[in-house]
């Protein structure tokens, strides 16, 4: 894909002529809950043209027009209508969603060859806003063989929001200049979040997905035929998991604490069955000798939030030793040393939610239990008073049995770096160097985070 291809339709005219906005204001996602109610309440409030702190008259004046009836349309629709059928490759004709990490487009059942491999990674991208396309030009300069979006695409991942923010497709009438997400020279990935669900799954499953896998793998079809995948060679597998599937709890009753605990009634992040009869049947985690590498949405553990620990619990049967995780959801850069519950995986978690989304700063250590290590709570810019943290995205090169790991910000600038060896199918972390010594430090052992 070219630089212009990832910038979008720049100077795209809105509605009446009048020329789109570089992005979408982060102050429209600023304070945005994680509910379905008050997703589609803000995607309203957007239309309407009214900030979410404008005064409660003024909202309910722009929303006595249409809005009003249409955010009650548009969440009764998410809550009576079922959700996408969750998609497997049972009907892809030959393709197992198994694919070998390559550095080029040729056939899958070719060696894999000792050039690196490029693979880009960003997560909580699917905003529009101006830093999400800085984010894509960035990784389309980098020319990666593989691009992998973590999830979440805002405020509700349904049609309009999939062409405008991961497609770089104009709606009619809207105002923003739509963004596009970068694809790589040999294919492209994305995993399912809580706000795709949040439109019942219908823009993620039958929009964006189509647009993404390895081109030509199944018969000369193109697409991402189902929300997991592997990507493999001797050395590495990554591993694409559906936390999101499962990630939304009882309507409204999610949302009170006391309530949300009860089993049920909060999300569980549940991975659903045709997945792990997949990863059973078509990965084989444990029968060679290659580490594992997993990406997620929803986090496994924080020192931040909330935790969700069913998905390594259900992975404790497949896998025995020691993965790198990466997963979204938390708007941050958190980087953590080995850690896992117990019946659980034990894992080096790289939380790396911070690809769109304005990053909040100042957040305290709720849950000092999982080993955090460091974090980015550098001053970006100030939006009406709030201040708001660094962007960013991540870089893998893999060569042969090493794994270099490249963490950059909006601004293209390197953060940190950490090198990964496998040896005899067991993971080894070589070094982590902090670029940055802006970065917040919580352990004076740097090197916790990679042994």
């Amino acid at each position: 894909m070219t630089q212009a291809d990832a910038k979008g339709t720049a100077g795209t005219p809105g509605a009446e002529g009048v020329p789109r906005e570089a992005g979408r204001p982060a102050r429209n996602l600023i304070g945005l809950p994680r509910s379905p109610v008050l997703s589609h309440y803000r995607k309203q409030l957007e239309r309407a043209g009214v900030s979410p702190d404008a005064s409660f008259p003024h909202k309910i004046g722009a929303f006595l027009s249409k809005h009003l009836l249409i955010w009650a349309y548009e969440y009764l629709k998410f809550i009576f209508h079922p959700k996408h059928e969750f998609q497997d490759y049972r009907d892809s004709s030959g393709e197992r969603g198994v694919y070998a990490l390559r550095p080029d487009s040729g056939s899958q059942n070719e060696p894999e060859g000792n050039r690196p491999i490029r693979v880009c990674l960003a997560a909580d991208w699917g905003t529009g806003t101006s830093e999400a396309n800085d984010i894509a030009r960035h990784i389309a300069e980098i020319d990666p063989h593989y691009t992998i979006h973590l999830g979440d695409i805002y405020y509700v991942g349904d049609d309009d929001e999939v062409n405008e923010n991961c497609l770089g497709k104009a709606e009619p009438g809207g105002t923003i200049r739509p963004v596009r997400w970068p694809v790589g020279a040999v294919g492209s990935f994305a995993l399912n979040g809580n706000h795709e669900m949040y439109a019942n799954g219908n823009g993620y499953f039958n929009l964006f997905l189509p647009t993404l896998g390895i081109p030509g793998s199944n018969e000369g079809r193109h697409g991402q035929k189902a929300s997991f995948f592997c990507l493999q060679n001797q050395y590495w597998k990554i591993i694409g998991l559906d936390t999101g599937y499962n990630s939304l709890g009882f309507p409204i009753l999610e949302h009170i604490p006391l309530i949300r605990k009860i089993p049920g009634i909060g999300p569980s992040c549940r991975l659903p069955r045709p997945l792990l009869k997949w990863l059973r049947e078509d990965t084989k985690l444990g029968a060679d000798k290659a580490v594992i590498v997993l990406m997620s949405n929803q986090q496994y553990y924080s020192a931040f939030e909330d935790k969700y620990t069913l998905p390594a619990r259900q992975l404790a049967s497949f896998i025995s030793r020691p993965v790198l995780w990466f997963w979204a959801h938390e708007h941050r850069l958190a980087i953590y040393g080995k850690f896992g519950m117990d019946g659980s995986v034990q894992a080096y978690g790289r939380c790396i939610g911070n690809g769109g989304f304005p990053v909040s700063r100042g957040q305290l250590v709720t849950n000092p239990q999982p080993p955090l290590v460091l974090y980015d709570d550098r001053l970006y810019k100030v939006v009406e008073g709030m201040e708001l943290g660094f962007n960013g995205f991540v870089k893998l090169t893999f060569a042969e049995n090493r794994m270099s790991i490249d963490y950059r910000d909006v601004e293209n600038k390197k953060l940190m770096e950490e090198d990964w060896e496998v040896h005899e199918g067991v993971l080894q972390g070589k070094s982590i160097q902090s670029a940055d010594s802006e970065l917040k430090r919580t352990s004076h052992d740097l090197g916790m985070a990679v042994r």
